[in-house]
């Protein structure tokens, strides 16, 4: 049997109650016990409302990344004035046909074999561009400085022994078009057309039985249209690079041949180019935007 000792000194003895035993204290004793429980309480109160308020501090301060802003794309813009160069080749075909009054080695209507010169070119160009949504309009100007050259020969019907030699030349070639394009942005798909102007010309050295007696020569400027379609490459704001094919068809022409040892004669002379050329452009900020819009 346990036995407690009370604060006055008291033997405190339990007593049964039923199975559970009990104990009886003095009222002192109650007092003090039970005010210690109180104080106990209110200590471990204090001590989770303080934890508590430590753990709302830590999730208050706690840093949170945002997620990265995703970059905005750029959209080229076409719209506004430019110029640039452009090289290339090219290749035609010419023909002629004797007109009144004719020579005695050539008659009136004897077609002259077909030329066909080529050669390379190079030159400028300059234009202005407008861009609505994805359809691109503009106008454009090109001059370009020719160096080709073709050879052909034409026998005499009459007189077999006499042929004729001819050098036909492209010296220059100037287009003036209308542009109508489709851009996926700095990429440009177009299609022109317009008036084309050329500069040709012709010399020939006539031989009777290979013997040179004669020599002729010939120049014409004229005008006609062209067709024409290409691809442009904006690789920076300012510039963009071109590949591009155009024909040309100069029509039929009445051309004077002045001759060293016969009378002078006349053809009709009739002239097609086609021409191939890469160029790059440098767009300016006059009249639109030049750089890439947002």
């Amino acid at each position: 049997m346990l036995i407690a000792v009370c604060c006055g000194g008291s033997i405190m003895r339990p007593r049964v109650a039923g199975d559970v035993p009990t104990f009886d204290f003095c009222s002192t004793c109650f007092d003090f016990w039970g005010t210690l429980m109180k104080k106990i309480l209110l200590a471990t109160s204090a001590l989770l409302a303080t934890a508590s308020v430590a753990s709302a501090a830590d999730l208050a301060a706690r840093h949170y990344t945002k997620a990265p802003v995703a970059p905005i794309a750029t959209v080229y813009d076409w719209t506004g004035f430019y110029i640039g160069g452009h090289v290339g080749g090219g290749w035609g075909d010419q023909g002629s046909t004797e007109l009144p009054p004719g020579t005695g080695a050539f008659p009136v209507g004897t077609a002259f074999a077909k030329n066909h010169p080529s050669g390379f070119l190079g030159g400028v160009q300059g234009g202005y561009n407008w861009q609505f949504t994805n359809i691109v309009l503009g106008v454009e100007g090109e001059y370009s400085w020719a160096d080709m050259k073709g050879d052909a020969q034409t026998t005499s019907i009459p007189f077999p022994a006499i042929v004729t030699h001819t050098t036909t030349k492209v010296d220059d070639i100037a287009t003036v078009t209308g542009r109508v394009g489709y851009a996926f942005n700095n990429w440009l798909f177009y299609g022109k057309g317009g008036w084309a102007w050329a500069r040709t010309g012709s010399n020939s050295e006539v031989t009777r039985s290979g013997v040179p007696f004669n020599y002729t020569s010939s120049g014409s400027d004229r005008d006609g249209w062209v067709v024409g379609a290409g691809i442009e490459w904006g690789f920076a704001p300012n510039w963009s690079a071109k590949i591009e094919y155009e024909h040309i068809d100069l029509g039929n022409k009445t051309v004077q041949i002045n001759s060293t040892a016969a009378a002078t004669s006349f053809v009709d002379s009739s002239s097609q180019i086609d021409v191939v050329k890469a160029g790059v452009n440098y767009r300016f900020n006059w009249g639109g935007p030049v750089g890439a819009r947002y």
